[in-house]
């Protein structure tokens, strides 16, 4: 059986827009990509609402840096086949003030201190997916969530991430997708995913994953 790990923020977590809570697990991403790819998978979540890529947030009780949980998230689901990581939405927040290239490069950070671990420590092969988020909607300016963000200038770096992620992830040897060509925010607060766009990554990220291991699409 492959493992496959998914690690990233509310959009993995499953948070639903609508009603504040998380949706139930034949509508989340991993989940619904465990169903696609059959009994020989079996999906790990380990998403976490408001969780940055590599930035301390004294409002998230400073627990949500990506960076300094991956080690230990890594090696308690050791062994494991693919770690799939969508992570950078909340790097966007105006508190960070970060532009795109920047969010990337702590995305290589990440990667660099990660792949490190996992080859020396877990004596691990276990590929990596990096997925660019989808872009921020175009409606954040009336979203709840629009104190958090400047919202023209997050929106404008949001649609610049998969270019930044996509050389990054060349650059470590890592596959890659853009969530942004298959799936959206939806319209009830432009930063989550609604149950459409759950069922659309998902599919393409099965897709994905068998031509990872080479096997029939």
């Amino acid at each position: 059986m492959r493992r496959i790990v998914c690690f990233g923020d509310s959009n993995t977590w499953g948070y639903n827009p609508n009603t504040g809570e998380r949706f139930a697990e034949d509508v989340r991403w991993p989940c619904v990509l465990g169903s696609l790819l059959g009994d020989g998978y079996q999906i790990l979540e380990e998403g976490q609402n408001g969780r940055t890529i590599a930035n301390a947030d004294p409002w998230e009780w400073g627990c949500k840096s990506g960076i300094d949980y991956v080690l230990p998230m890594v090696e308690s689901h050791s062994p494991f086949d693919l770690l799939i990581v969508m992570l950078g939405s909340n790097d966007l927040k105006a508190k960070f003030s970060l532009p795109a290239p920047d969010i990337a490069g702590s995305l290589q950070n990440m990667l660099m201190k990660t792949k490190g671990f996992m080859q020396y420590q877990l004596r691990s092969n276990a590929k990596i997916l990096i997925v660019s988020p989808p872009h921020l909607g175009e409606g954040l300016e009336t979203s709840p969530f629009e104190p958090f963000f400047d919202c023209s200038k997050a929106i404008n770096n949001s649609k610049k991430l998969a270019k930044w992620y996509s050389l990054v992830a060349s650059q470590f040897g890592c596959e890659f997708i853009d969530a942004a060509t298959v799936c959206k925010a939806g319209n009830v607060d432009s930063l989550h995913l609604l149950e459409d766009g759950h069922r659309a990554l998902a599919e393409a990220l099965a897709d994905k994953v068998k031509l990872i291991f080479q096997e029939e699409v």
